[in-house]
């Protein structure tokens, strides 16, 4: 009897440093390696002075409805990013600048930004990633489908 609740102790202790393993083996970059376990946050923030954001976000497991925001609004969320680092959002913006159908969250903004992604909409360069040491333009992606003012909605 002893000698059974020794082995199931042992394979559970296997278990566990195989999963703490396989977590720290998640990321190739050693500066951003982190557990599956914790939680992701994207930030969207509306920098168009005088529009409002309409902004709609999705993943394939999550659709986080429609959003609106006003001139330096912001919206949040957070997540845990699955095993397979697959995890991406999706946000269709739209504002009277521009819109566009934009990728806020994949594996190459994990591994840029870490746990905390930061996105500026902006009127000149669309929605930018901000990041920490990084020129503000860097990661913008510009408007996929830009307005003239004359051709702008009203929100």
């Amino acid at each position: 009897m002893k000698s059974n609740i020794n082995q199931k102790m042992l394979c559970f202790t296997i278990g566990i440093v195989l999963l703490i393993i396989s977590n720290m083996m998640a990321s190739s970059e050693a500066s951003t390696r982190m557990l599956i376990f914790d939680k992701t946050r994207v930030v969207l923030q509306n920098q168009v002075r005088n529009s409002n954001a309409l902004i709609h976000c999705w993943s394939s497991e999550d659709d986080l409805g429609l959003q609106e925001l006003a001139y330096n609004a912001t919206f949040s969320w957070h997540f845990r990013v699955n095993f397979s680092l697959s995890t991406k959002f999706v946000c269709d913006i739209k504002t009277k600048i521009g819109s566009g159908k934009y990728t806020v969250y994949d594996e190459y903004a994990g591994q840029v930004s870490g746990k905390y992604c930061f996105w500026a909409i902006t009127k000149d360069r669309g929605p930018c990633m901000l990041v920490k040491g990084q020129p503000q333009d860097k990661f913008c992606q510009g408007w996929q489908h830009p307005n003239s003012i004359a051709d702008a909605p009203n929100y």
